[in-house]
């Protein structure tokens, strides 16, 4: 992968951004934290030598001024320049003991060059501590050259773990951009594949629940609501082509028959009848194809409202009683009380779609039952008959628009009544099932009763 296509992604930006806010915050306390520790050793330092002033205080009050200058000389033996001084200065500003020879221009403690103070024999910056013992003057100095120093060491450890976090950080950064750009890459191609005609193709998903996996599963799932509209689409081109090749040459053999009767000065009316006949067939079916596609490729639920699934079983059966009683066929309520979210006028023709199969193939004389009834999370709205019912391996075929199983084809219809109501299920995320009644057939819609959808 380029370099360039690594820090323009967003996770490097991410890692940028997160590294500016972390130096800020790294600087201002890494400023305050050599301050801390560099006030810290000044004031120990600072202790230190007046703990000594008190010290060499009390042994100028114990044993006078030659006891001073005796314990003076021999802590310098003990402990020379450059880390300690010690001087006495009397009130001539003559020095008694010690390589301090100028007298300091204050009393207390500071930190000062002592260069000039000792006639350059030592140089460097000491905290002095300086006080009046009778008319003279008792200096007592450490260096601070051990402060400086372990200021720098400090400065230098923190600039080096800033620089080594921040060089983490942005390999880091580069890591994930690597990693986000390797899987939008591999989604890419997998979409790629797609446009292609692979309709098989599919996102990968690594199991790692982050963003891209979730997005990897939604997008999956549409991947296969395309492909099953997109094999629908081409099964239902292949079922038109076969299945509406007959009527079309009914009609154009009804047309050319009447052209022939009116040439021979014959009547022309039954020939038209049968060709508008099959004419108003055609537009039948075609409707019926234009709501199932409208569906399918309207995923909008924002029409969804709530449901009363008795009042519309009470609506259909009362509309299909006429045409069961012409079948003299019984048509029976078995309801529930309940609702469910949903597209009325669908569930309403969906279910029409039902009872209007049950009716047409059950025969004269049979039952048909509308149920109704909550099952957990559930609600299943069905419609059985006691009719001859489907054999089981034909079942799944039945769902296919313009199937139909021999039988079937004495009878007048389409082969989308089934399929429209398959459209209409898997618009309200419902299951379809088809069973056996023993004897007739049951097919039944399961709604989520409180799923979001």
């Amino acid at each position: 992968m380029r370099l360039g296509n690594l820090t323009t992604g967003q996770p490097f930006k991410v890692a940028l951004r997160a590294l500016l806010v972390f130096l800020l915050i790294y600087t201002v306390a890494s400023v305050l934290l050599v301050r801390a520790v560099k006030d810290t050793l000044s004031v120990e330092l600072k202790t230190q030598t007046e703990a000594e002033i008190l010290l060499l205080s009390e042994i100028f009050e114990a044993e006078g001024k030659a006891g001073l200058i005796a314990t003076l000389n021999e802590m310098e033996r003990a402990i020379k320049p450059p880390e300690r001084v010690a001087g006495l200065i009397d009130q001539s500003g003559f020095s008694l003991t010690g390589p301090i020879s100028v007298l300091p221009d204050f009393v207390g403690v500071t930190e000062r060059q002592i260069t000039a103070m000792t006639g350059g024999a030592i140089s460097g910056s000491y905290f002095l501590n300086v006080r009046k013992l009778d008319r003279m003057s008792l200096i007592v100095g450490r260096n601070g050259a051990p402060v400086d120093r372990a200021t720098q060491r400090l400065i230098i450890g923190l600039a080096v773990v800033g620089l080594t976090i921040g060089a983490i950080i942005l390999g880091l950064g580069l890591w994930a951009s690597r990693t986000s750009l390797a899987r939008l890459d591999a989604m890419d191609a997998a979409l790629r594949r797609v446009a292609e005609g692979e309709t098989d193709a599919r996102l990968p998903i690594l199991s790692r629940n982050d963003q891209f996996d979730r997005v990897s599963v939604r997008m999956n799932h549409k991947l296969d609501r395309l492909s099953r509209l997109m094999g629908g689409m081409k099964a239902t081109a292949s079922a038109i082509a076969h299945d509406l090749k007959t009527p079309l040459s009914h009609t154009q053999i009804a047309l050319n028959e009447a052209a022939d009767a009116v040439e021979s000065g014959g009547d022309p009316l039954p020939k038209i009848e049968a060709a508008l006949g099959e004419v108003e067939n055609l537009n039948s079916v075609f409707d019926s194809m234009l709501r199932i596609t409208r569906i399918q490729a309207n995923p909008d639920k924002s029409r969804f409202t709530s449901v009363d699934l008795r009042k519309l079983a009470e609506d259909v059966v009362e509309f299909m009683r006429p045409f069961a009683d012409e079948q003299q066929q019984g048509i029976v309520l078995q309801a529930a009380d309940v609702q469910v979210p949903g597209d009325a006028p669908m569930i309403k023709q969906a279910l029409v779609n039902l009872v209007k199969n049950a009716s047409v193939h059950a025969g004269t004389g049979a039952r048909i039952t509308v149920g109704l009834e909550g099952q957990g999370d559930h609600i299943c709205l069905s419609v059985e008959d006691n009719g001859p019912g489907i054999p089981e391996g034909d079942r799944e075929k039945v769902l296919e628009p313009f199937t139909r199983l021999d039988r079937a084809r004495t009878t007048p219809g389409s082969g989308l009544g089934l399929a429209l109501v398959q459209a209409v299920c898997e618009h309200h995320n419902a299951d379809l099932s088809l069973s056996d009644a023993q004897p007739g057939l049951r097919v039944a819609m399961f709604f989520p009763k409180f799923k979001n959808i």
